[in-house]
């Protein structure tokens, strides 16, 4: 956590990203370990959208969707946790399940193989060109893509505390479902020491290149008192990140969850946009605290961002598809 936290951006080797990705970590108390592969696809109203987890934490049991999960170590790299995910094929949402897998890591040939539902889950090479396979349900290959950052590695340490996390921001294409499937991919492992506890998240990828993401900490499920806040544009046309070093940032949601609205604002730089959730996923999990997790596939249906010098709206970005990602949790 120290060595990523003290990156906090793009300047992260391939191989520690990948040492990263390929290990199973020592868990102390309140130790966390996730990993999360997101893909979007390129086409239509309501694109292909799929998500896998893998997640595991100090303790001996959990409930994960009211489901009791057994997390023992079994050996080396080789342990029980949880899988689960969605799939969102354009029309439906297709639920994966949610499985106390076996997982086994092979740090050295890069793999690592689970189940989700009996089916065999295996993520395998090194960046940026992994495989992605799930049976006959999943086959996908990343490649480098022409993005202004394509890794990156974050975190925040205040000993005993904190998270880390890599990330690889990739060209991903194969079959899901059993049709073809073109668009971006977003690899995450997550490693941490933390109670469990209340975010937004979110990452909006365009047609044109372009791309922004956000995350805030809360205070609480229903506060809009935020701390430790990040929102950020990758202006590809013009090959340069407009950071929004302290933002004063505003997530609401209406309709239900039927519509986000993200708002920034630093100095002269405003960013505001409109999203609109076309499926959502919910996962809960209880044992050393709960954490609540709601997964909204969502697309852009306003967008406008102003600097000094530039403004930029959706006609300038093409059809853009993310995630939003509403988490809320208590410590005991």
């Amino acid at each position: 956590m120290r060595k990523l936290s003290s990156m906090n951006g793009p300047n992260v080797s391939e191989t520690l990203l990948d040492r990263v990705m390929y290990n199973a970590e020592t868990l102390p108390p309140l130790g966390k370990e996730y990993w999360w592969f997101l893909f979007f696809g390129q086409n239509g109203e309501k694109p292909i959208q799929l998500m896998l987890l893998m997640f595991r934490k100090y303790g001996k049991k959990m409930l994960f969707n009211d489901k009791e999960i057994v997390l023992r170590k079994l050996e080396e790299n080789k342990f029980q946790a949880i899988t689960a995910g969605w799939i969102y094929d354009g029309e439906k949402l297709h639920d994966l399940g949610d499985t106390n897998a076996v997982t086994k890591i092979y740090s050295k040939r890069k793999a690592i193989i689970s189940e989700i539902s009996g089916k065999k889950m295996i993520l395998s090479g090194g960046f940026p060109n992994y495989r992605l396979k799930v049976d006959n349900t999943i086959d996908l290959d990343t490649t480098r893509g022409n993005y202004l950052v394509d890794k990156d590695a974050c975190g925040v340490f205040i000993f005993p505390f904190g998270m880390a996390w890599v990330d690889a921001f990739l060209n991903a294409k194969g079959t899901v479902l059993g049709k073809n499937f073109k668009g971006t991919a977003h690899l995450q492992k997550v490693v941490g020491v933390a109670i469990f506890g209340s975010f937004h998240w979110g990452r909006i990828i365009f047609q044109n290149g372009f791309s922004t993401a956000f995350f805030c900490l809360k205070t609480g499920k229903n506060s809009k008192i935020y701390f430790r806040k990040s929102l950020d544009f990758h202006d590809h046309r013009n090959k340069k990140i407009i950071k929004f070093d302290t933002p004063a940032l505003k997530i609401s949601k209406r309709k239900g969850g039927a519509q986000w609205i993200v708002e920034g604002r630093d100095g002269e730089k405003y960013l505001r946009m409109v999203l609109e959730t076309y499926a959502t996923k919910r996962y809960a999990m209880t044992g050393g605290g709960s954490q609540v997790y709601i997964e909204y596939a969502v697309v852009p249906k306003e967008f406008i961002l102003k600097t000094k010098n530039q403004v930029i709206n959706l006609d300038d970005l093409g059809k853009g598809v993310g995630t939003l990602e509403d988490a809320y949790g208590s410590p005991i």
